[in-house]
């Protein structure tokens, strides 16, 4: 359980070194593509990949450098310097790829995007298998398999990356890139400090079995993370090409109306039933070792904390279609503050739970603060009776199944949630949330060019 919690660790601070080796140049790379200027996109391209190229290349060999003082700070483990400095080698292939997949996004090539993400995936995954259970690498066969996947990524995007190369340089145009980009790197770290800050935290006020314990039930929070993934993937490229049509700010209020639907019944599905699905013998009782099992208390306020960064995300759009990122900052640096106060006033006290909370806390008022300042720069009028009644629903449901079921036989107890979860999107359907024109256009909204016909009064 050790290891487990050192190499979580490890990726933990990967994630925080790709937001410095992006430099926001994939926020600027949105922001100054234009869809109907080649040449113009194919300039942007190449100054966003090239600076991240350069920049997270000079980092990593520093990393590898200096592996043998960092080394001890992060891991115990015998081979920690070796452990470093191939670690070193993941946020540098990750960088290569973040501006190929920001092309893919904002040229509506979902289908390779998600055919691509999902194969680095599997590829991951098998190696895994191959290099720790297999030939019983440890560690080193985490890190192996991500280096092996991530450069397998690269190779995938040769051809973009070969056929959107461009040999001018634009000084000017860099540097509005870099005016636009810059004033991102905050918000993104202070945005990182919201999702990994509570490990951060928990492994030096505990130990690493608890923060192993921690970080194996946060992870099975993965359905609503997964959810808000895909909406910020499909989400900006959206908004930015969309926000001048017509009741432009209408629509965008109605998606997240259809965003809160979908992560309530996310939030329903996952909080009532991961606990029968890990502790099944053929599916999560044979990979998820029983000692974490009593950490699975956390995973609806891990659901919660995700949906409020989803919530954020969607607030978020007016910053960017106005050029007013320098406001980003503030808003989810205040969420990072509370992250870190509350983490270190409650894990003292109760443990992961702390963290937990800590973590819901932190994304709830970062939402309220970006919405506070969102106000002023891009207003835009929500539909807060339809979220109100579907958070109640919602909250009501899981309440009476998890009360009524508490000391039940296990076959009643799954039977009761089966009913409860039917009940809402019963309740859903008689009370008429959605029309079914509403339905249909939701399925195709994604995939139109336009969204000029989408009628906001349906």
């Amino acid at each position: 359980m050790e290891e487990f919690g050192d190499v979580t660790y490890i990726f933990v601070i990967i994630a925080v070194v790709n937001i410095i080796y992006g430099f926001g140049m994939d926020s600027a790379f949105f922001r100054f593509y234009e869809k109907d200027d080649t040449e113009q996109s194919n300039k942007v391209f190449t100054l966003s990949y090239f600076s991240i190229l350069i920049i997270s290349g000079f980092f990593s060999l520093l990393i590898i450098i200096f592996s043998a003082p960092i080394a001890p700070a992060i891991t115990s483990l015998p081979n920690a310097q070796k452990i470093i400095m191939l670690a070193a080698l993941i946020p540098f292939l990750d960088a290569l790829m973040v501006i190929p997949f920001a092309f893919l996004r904002m040229t509506r090539q979902a289908k390779r995007f998600a055919v691509t993400r999902f194969s680095l995936v599997i590829v991951a995954v098998v190696l895994n298998v191959v290099f720790v259970v297999l030939l019983r690498w440890g560690i080193e066969g985490v890190i192996w398999a991500q280096i092996i996947a991530n450069a397998i990524g690269g190779v995938i995007f040769l051809s973009i990356i070969l056929s959107k190369i461009n040999t001018g340089f634009e000084w000017k145009l860099l540097k509005d890139m870099l005016k636009f980009g810059i004033p991102t790197i905050p918000a993104m770290l202070s945005g990182m400090i919201l999702q990994v800050g509570d490990r951060w935290i928990l492994k030096p006020l505990t130990n690493s079995v608890e923060f192993a314990l921690y970080s194996c039930n946060h992870k099975l929070g993965i359905p609503m993370i997964m959810l808000v993934s895909v909406f910020e993937y499909a989400w900006k490229p959206f908004y930015l090409s969309h926000y001048k049509d017509p009741d432009a700010k209408k629509l965008f209020a109605r998606i997240l109306t259809y965003f809160t639907m979908v992560a309530a019944v996310i939030f329903l599905l996952t909080s009532l039933f991961m606990d029968y699905l890990v502790r099944m013998p053929f599916v999560g009782g044979k990979f998820i070792n029983p000692e974490y099992w009593s950490g699975m208390g956390i995973i609806p306020i891990i659901l919660l904390a995700f949906y409020f960064n989803g919530v954020y995300n969607n607030i978020a759009c007016g910053f960017h279609i106005e050029k007013k990122t320098q406001y980003l900052p503030a808003a989810i640096g205040i969420g990072a503050a509370i992250n870190v106060a509350m983490n270190f006033a409650l894990i003292p006290v109760i443990g992961y739970w702390g963290a937990a909370w800590a973590t819901l806390g932190a994304y709830l008022i970062s939402a309220v603060a970006l919405f506070v300042y969102s106000r002023k720069v891009y207003s835009i009028k929500y539909e807060w009776l339809r979220l109100i009644k579907i958070i109640l629903l919602t909250g009501a449901i899981y309440g009476l199944a998890m009360v009524i079921t508490s000391s039940l036989p296990l076959i009643y107890s799954f039977a009761i949630r089966i009913a409860g979860l039917i009940l809402f999107l019963i309740i859903i359907s008689t009370m008429g949330f959605f029309t079914k024109a509403e339905l249909a256009k939701i399925k195709s909204l994604f995939k139109r060019k336009s969204a000029s016909d989408f009628s906001i009064d349906d």
